[in-house]
């Protein structure tokens, strides 16, 4: 009886399974890296990245060397309503100034918080808008059908509620900021109690300056709004968006916005972007015209 061995049977079945089980695991890894890459962008869409913001801030802004001696001057207007929002922005290390509302709830303790902080303070003076009677510019506004006596008067309250106030700048006042007569009056008060006026250029027909300059109060003006259309990239986008210097005796500008939150965070996020690029950040009251029209 012949012998023979066996031959041993080639396990197909076992590696078309191994096969199958490689290309599921290669498959479900290769769909985890795109859900997570997909998961990526649509976070990068809603919350920039913070090392991105310099690139970007970058690209909206002329090099660093014609930046350099660049002076910008910021006021925060609507101050006296949330004391927290009030605290946070008095620990920012710069010199911000801040425009109070004489009938906010909280108008007199956020002046000490920021006067302790080292902020200078302004009286945030409501005035009739154009739109008035429809849009109020609140209570202690000044309009234009009181007489010098109820103008003056008005100030004097306004001026009393706010504490530590270093000069003015006007909250609404399109149609106020029109009528020289009703504005010299204002102008006149501030030059015998030695205040500042700030034209938050809420018309293009405003004669501020005018009065200003002949009641020799020292005066500036608003060139920048941040936050005029509301939102973080908005605010962001005018915050870097800075003009090329011409030469040395470039005008400084004047920054004016608001306490929201984006605007907050934009802020804080552009200041150490400023101060690296040569850009210096200064008090309001070292960007005023004195009554000769020179910088004081």
């Amino acid at each position: 009886m012949k012998s023979f061995k066996r031959g041993k049977r080639f396990p197909v079945l076992t590696v078309i399974i191994a096969a199958a089980l490689i290309a599921a695991a290669f498959l479900f890894f290769e769909r985890t890296e795109l859900s997570e890459d997909s998961a990526a962008r649509k976070d990068r869409k809603q919350a920039p990245p913070k090392r991105a913001l310099k690139q970007k801030a970058t690209e909206r802004r002329p090099a660093a060397a014609e930046q350099r001696g660049l002076r910008i001057a910021v006021i925060i207007d609507d101050i006296g309503f949330d004391l927290g929002v009030v605290e946070e922005m008095a620990r920012i290390k710069a010199p911000i100034a801040f425009a109070v509302l004489p009938r906010a709830p909280h108008a007199a303790e956020a002046a000490e918080i920021l006067h302790a902080a080292g902020k200078e303070i302004l009286l945030h003076l409501p005035m009739e808008p154009r739109s008035y009677p429809e849009e109020n510019p609140g209570a202690g506004a000044l309009l234009t059908d009181m007489t010098d006596k109820e103008i003056r008067r008005q100030i004097a309250l306004d001026l009393a509620a706010v504490p530590h106030v270093s000069g003015v700048n006007n909250h609404m006042g399109s149609r106020f900021m029109e009528d020289e007569t009703r504005l010299s009056v204002v102008m006149d008060e501030l030059g015998k109690r030695g205040l500042f006026f700030v034209d938050s250029r809420t018309t293009p027909h405003s004669r501020a300056r005018e009065t200003a300059e002949k009641a020799h109060v020292r005066f500036a003006a608003r060139s920048v709004f941040i936050d005029h259309t509301p939102g973080y990239l908005a605010a962001l986008a005018n915050l870097t968006r800075l003009p090329r210097q011409s030469g040395e005796e470039e005008e400084p500008l004047l920054m004016i916005g608001h306490p929201h939150p984006e605007t907050v965070q934009a802020l804080r996020e552009v200041l150490p972007i400023w101060r690296e690029e040569g850009v210096r950040i200064i008090p309001v009251s070292a960007c005023l015209n004195g009554s000769d029209g020179k910088k004081k």
